[in-house]
């Protein structure tokens, strides 16, 4: 799956990013979309990162690099 980050970056499984909120970086695990638009995908808590316990919505993520 593909969604974009919070200033339009493709997104998807093994990119790397940073919280917005906390700086905090990692690498993308995985993004439940099953049955979501696009729009609520980026909208959502759907973002699974490594090392870290909770989801986060695409919008609260910046992409760092490609993979």
């Amino acid at each position: 799956m593909r969604t974009y980050d919070r200033n339009r970056n493709a997104i998807s499984t093994g990119s790397r990013v940073m919280i917005s909120g906390t700086g905090q970086t990692g690498v993308i695990t995985a993004i439940h979309a099953d049955g979501l638009s696009a729009e609520r995908v980026r909208r959502e808590k759907t973002v699974e990162v490594e090392g870290c316990e909770r989801q986060y919505a695409p919008v609260d993520l910046i992409r760092l690099g490609f993979h």
